[in-house]
């Protein structure tokens, strides 16, 4: 069973917030279901234990793919700190009421932005391009032993084409840690975990703060109630099939 707080909006409350911070109090909300959602999905996939070799190949490609795109939104999500928070200079009064833990969260993430980074790194080359140079350098990456193999369904969603998983992985693969396949998925995993974490606490305090500032109080103050969510799985449990059984409506 797990514990939600239940908290109503209005669009009346919404309106009292000055069109910037409304701005930016609905886009970090939006940032943070978005990476949440991602992460979810990626760590569920990557957490798929297998050794039959199809169901291996098409949770690697399904892990790749969620792996890039989330690389790709937790960029974007720097991104929107930097339009809507830092250039807009509402950091200048938010950032002072940050309790230690936001204070240093914020901190890590200009840190890890401030440099050259994996995230950067998978979301210019790969996340959002079809780029043809990245894929020409997978192609040499491939070692013998990868899967070059096509699987092909009647349903298009049971349809695998694993080689060109295999070389698009290899070369975002070769743009984390070259040479080095295992470390850099390893260096994948570990990074979008902590930047997730570290997102999620910065944009937790903007929207604390910024409702406390105009609605005049804390979440948990404006009618908060409990509900009670049954049957949701244990987290170590939960897996993402690649193959689905489709029921055709003339079966049903």
């Amino acid at each position: 069973m797990v514990r939600i707080h239940h908290i109503t909006l209005s669009r009346v409350q919404l309106e009292s917030i000055p069109e910037g911070e409304r701005r930016l109090l609905v886009l970090a909300a939006h940032a943070a279901n978005e990476l949440n959602v991602l992460s979810k999905l990626f760590h569920f996939s990557v957490g798929g234990k297998t050794d039959v070799p199809i169901l291996m190949q098409a949770g690697n490609a399904q892990s790749l793919v969620l792996g890039r795109v989330l690389a790709g939104k937790i960029y974007e999500c720097w991104n929107l700190l930097k339009s809507a928070f830092f250039s807009t200079a509402l950091s200048k009064s938010y950032v002072p009421q940050f309790d230690e833990e936001a204070k240093q969260a914020l901190e890590g993430i200009k840190r890890y932005f401030g440099r050259e980074n994996p995230i950067a790194s998978v979301r210019n080359k790969h996340a959002f391009h079809y780029a043809l140079d990245q894929i020409d350098a997978g192609y040499r990456a491939v070692i013998d032993g990868d899967p070059l193999e096509i699987y092909l369904a009647k349903a298009n969603a049971n349809t695998l084409f694993a080689f060109g998983d295999t070389i698009a992985g290899r070369a975002m693969l070769e743009t984390i840690k070259p040479g080095d396949a295992r470390g850099a998925f390893e260096t994948l995993i570990d990074d979008t975990t902590k930047m997730v974490g570290l997102l999620n606490t910065v944009t937790g305090q903007i929207m604390a703060i910024c409702i406390k500032a105009h609605l005049g109080s804390d979440l948990y103050s404006l009618g908060a109630r409990v509900i009670e969510v049954e049957g949701a799985p244990e987290s170590q449990e939960v897996s993402i099939p690649y193959f689905i059984e489709i029921v055709d409506e003339g079966d049903a």
